[in-house]
């Protein structure tokens, strides 16, 4: 019959020393990349959506050009900063706008090349006059694109021009488009998440250096001094000498 008795395995200091030194520097990289890809992504997302939010802030509006009829100072994929316009006088020859053609739902910005005041009429096509009986009249605006022969076809009332554009930044629409496309969102978003899910899986399955000791043991028994290896003691049908 044999019996076995065995006590933990310490190794000493100056053994385990370089194995938790592995350890440490091995978490030290790995924390690197973590935070070096987690702050990277992190200020992508929020610069796409800080910028835009800024200029609503200070009161204008960043708005992404998606034509090149404005070329070549406005070119397609540059973001314009508008200005709201509040009054009709605020609006002057020369000037690029942004506005709601007749009947359109879609932005357009384009250069004023003419002023004019329109006569109001009512739903039976008769002017429309004031309590003096003099007509009322509209401010509108003619608009024509730079890159175009020939002025837009209608006149737009100074009620749809939405702002006048005072700043164009090259190229940033192509970026600003992007990222809040919904290809741009899944390219933003799936890393970090990914890199946060990663970490968690390794932080559960994580080796610490008391197991990498204990595999080392295991592979190389010399290793493990005489004065704490496990002492083993059998019944033996061998003679004995006195």
């Amino acid at each position: 019959m044999t019996a076995v008795t065995s006590e933990p395995v310490v190794l000493p200091s100056w053994k385990t020393r370089p194995i938790t030194l592995l350890h440490e520097m091995r978490r030290g990289w790995a924390r690197l990349v973590f935070l070096t890809v987690m702050g990277a992504f992190v200020a992508l997302i929020l610069a796409s959506y800080a910028v835009p939010l800024w200029f609503q802030l200070t009161g204008d509006q960043l708005l992404v050009v998606t034509s090149g009829s404005m070329s070549p100072e406005i070119e397609a994929g540059d973001a314009v900063v508008i200005r709201q316009v509040t009054n009709a006088s605020q609006l002057r020859l020369g000037q690029i706008v942004t506005f709601y053609p007749p009947k359109s739902g879609t932005l357009v910005t384009h250069r004023i090349v003419a002023l004019a005041l329109v006569t109001r009429e009512d739903n039976a096509g008769h002017p429309m006059v004031d309590g003096a009986g003099r007509p009322i009249k509209d401010p509108y605006v003619r608009t024509r694109g730079d890159a175009n022969r020939v002025a837009d076809p209608n006149l737009t009332p100074s009620t749809s021009v939405r702002g006048i554009v005072h700043q164009v930044y090259p190229s940033w629409g192509f970026a600003l488009a992007w990222a809040h496309s919904g290809i741009g969102r899944l390219v933003l978003f799936a890393p970090p998440l990914l890199v946060l899910a990663a970490a968690e899986l390794f932080s559960r399955s994580s080796v610490t250096p008391a197991d990498v000791a204990r595999r080392l043991l295991g592979r190389f028994p010399q290793m493990v001094p005489a004065s704490t290896a496990d002492e083993v003691t059998e019944d033996s049908d061998e003679p004995t000498f006195a």
